[in-house]
Order: structure tokens, then C-alpha cells, then sequence
């Protein structure tokens, strides 16, 4: 009984250090961090302009293609990015900017296939306005 007195202060702290420990682990965002997700983005925007500006000088419609979906992955991320964090977070407006800068892109290269009549399998613009 005695050595119950004693190490159950101790046993009953170590119990309380791990169910915190395990409960700071957890928390509203789960996920990757958002400026991790804001440069693969940005990453996305830069090889589908890169993927759009090899086009331009080709003609290969595969380059249009590979640029239309990098564009269409890049809005998606920002997308997903604004609904994740609301517009309490600081870089809320500057992903929003790049969203939509990143749509206009979008336009320009569903214009280019139409006026080039290259076929574009996927033609969404989710999280586009219009």
C-alpha cells in the first residue's frame, strides 16, 4: 500500500504529460503548412507558364496541354489554400491574387486552343468565378 502512495503521483503525472503530448499533436489544421502549399502552387504557375511559352514557340499542342493543367492544378491548390485558412490569415488577399491571376492564364490558354483548335481533354475551372 505504501509503494502504491508513491507511484501513483508519478504514474498519474506521466499519464497526464502523454494524453497532452499526444493532444498538442492534433490541432484544427492538419495538413501540410500553408506556405509549403503556397510554393507548390507558385511551382505549378512556373512550369505551366514554362509549359505555355514552349508552346508558343512549338506549336506542340502536348505543351498547351501539359501548361493547362499545371494552370488548372495551381488554381486548385490556391483554391483549396483560401478555404482552408479564411480570411483571418495574413496571406489570404496575396493568394487570392495569385488565384485569380492564375485564371486569367487559364483563360488565355482555353482561348489559344480554341483559336488553334487543339483539343483540351479537361476543360473545368474549378475555383475560378467564370
Amino acid at each position: 500500500m505504501r509503494t502504491l502512495r508513491v507511484w501513483l503521483p508519478f504514474l498519474l503525472g506521466l499519464v497526464t504529460a502523454i494524453v497532452l503530448w499526444g493532444c498538442s499533436e492534433s490541432g484544427p489544421r492538419k495538413g501540410p503548412p500553408i506556405r509549403r502549399d503556397i510554393a507548390w502552387g507558385d511551382r505549378q504557375v512556373d512550369w505551366a507558364l514554362v509549359y505555355y511559352q514552349s508552346w508558343f514557340r512549338d506549336r506542340n499542342a502536348h505543351y498547351l496541354k501539359l501548361a493547362r493543367d499545371s494552370m488548372a492544378g495551381a488554381i486548385k491548390t490556391y483554391f483549396e489554400i483560401q478555404v482552408r485558412i479564411g480570411h483571418s490569415y495574413p496571406d489570404f488577399y496575396d493568394v487570392d491574387f495569385k488565384r485569380r491571376q492564375s485564371c486569367r492564364y487559364l483563360s488565355q490558354i482555353d482561348r489559344d486552343a480554341s483559336k488553334y483548335r487543339v483539343d483540351l481533354e479537361d476543360s473545368a475551372r474549378t475555383g475560378c468565378l467564370r
